[in-house]
């Protein structure tokens, strides 16, 4: 008989599409049909993907779909950001566990296997990296030298990081350009410049612009709404930051980087050794899963994980103003290391009635029962 792991694993599913560098009009189609999914399908966005995970029937017209085993590999991949157009790039992780964190429960219980692939895969290799390493290989790419001036237009996480990944590599200056100038401590303590939005045209020229602006923000005509450009202008942003009209200036895009041969050869080097760690990770984690229905260690982490998220529950209204990730972690590791000895200890006992009645210690009383 097919264990509830089992169909729950057969039933999963992937509806993916790459947005990387999209028109405002390819982002909009892609996100009202992401949107007709069902309540409870759990969604991931970003300037490179929109995904959608549940279990069901899904009737979507995704240019790309996954079941069972190979859409749990998939979501591994992506949390441990072998997906990512920079490898192993660290946001994305955060961006699943939040993306989950609320999920119906079979698809989160199922998301947890792939996340905890994940996290082991990373634990053991050394990344060092983020979306702010674009840059690099934007510059890489056009074969420009980290020098004179650059320009980011955006205030966000990720123009953060490019900001700051521009004064690592050298560049003499890094300007930071919006429509309201950051407050936070990585602009005030940086050793950035600021010119607002309005005030590019007609700026001192610049060396390199990228633009890192917000999927509302609007597009920008590179002739008219930036200052004098002179060697490169990165777009990474999802849809387009800027049209770019009649210049022979290279303007390079997220999908123009993920296109090029060079990378994707580079890329597929270093990612295939990892990924096979990663699904082998994820295949252990699913057999110990599989082995546990029905047995006693099922029992006690099934009811463990029930008292857990009863409790994740009560903390989430007690203390809204802690992300729903954080909290996920902090319960997640406390109950990992009360319990691991003695699941451990439970799966070498030989007297099984003595094993479920310690199992039945756990099981909360009945709602009303008195105390």
């Amino acid at each position: 008989m097919e264990s509830k792991f089992s169909a729950d694993l057969d039933g999963f599913k992937a509806c993916l599409w790459e947005v990387a560098s999209a028109s405002p009009s390819q982002l909009h189609e892609i996100d009202a049909e992401v949107a007709s999914h069902a309540d409870d399908a759990v969604v991931i966005e970003s300037c490179q993907r929109r995904e959608v995970y549940l279990i069901g029937t899904c009737t979507c017209s995704a240019p790309t779909k996954l079941r069972g085993l190979d859409a749990l590999r998939h979501l591994s991949e992506v949390a441990a950001g072998l997906d990512s157009v920079v490898l192993g790039e660290e946001q994305v992780m955060g961006q699943v566990r939040t993306a989950f964190a609320g999920a119906f429960p079979p698809v989160r219980s199922l998301s947890d296997h792939a996340v905890a692939a994940a996290r082991e895969l990373r634990r053991s290799t050394n990344f060092n990296s983020h979306s702010g390493y674009l840059l690099d290989q934007g510059l890489k790419n056009a074969g420009i030298e980290a020098k004179g001036k650059l320009l980011v237009v955006g205030t966000g996480h990720m123009a953060r990081l490019v900001a700051q990944r521009g004064l690592s590599l050298g560049f003499d200056a890094v300007v930071i350009s919006g429509r309201t100038k950051p407050a936070g401590a990585w602009f005030t303590q940086g050793d950035f410049a600021w010119n607002p939005l309005a005030a590019l045209p007609g700026s001192e020229p610049v060396e390199v612009a990228v633009g890192c602006l917000g999927s509302n923000a609007g597009q920008l005509a590179t002739d008219t709404a930036l200052p004098p450009v002179t060697s490169l202008i990165l777009d990474f942003g999802s849809p387009r930051n800027f049209t770019h009209h009649g210049s022979e200036l290279p303007c390079l895009t997220i999908a123009d980087l993920l296109g090029s041969e060079h990378v994707r050869r580079r890329r597929e080097e270093k990612r295939s050794p990892l990924q096979e760690s990663l699904h082998g990770a994820l295949d252990r984690r699913i057999a110990m899963a599989q082995t546990d229905v029905g047995s006693t260690v099922g029992e006690l982490r099934a009811t463990v994980e029930r008292i857990r998220m009863r409790e994740l529950a009560r903390m989430k209204r007690l203390h809204p103003e802690i992300p729903v990730e954080t909290l996920e972690a902090i319960t997640k590791s406390l109950v990992s290391q009360i319990f691991h000895l003695p699941s451990s200890r439970l799966k070498s006992m030989t007297d099984d009635d003595l094993a479920r009645r310690f199992v039945k210690l756990f099981e909360p009383e009945p709602e009303g029962a008195a105390r």
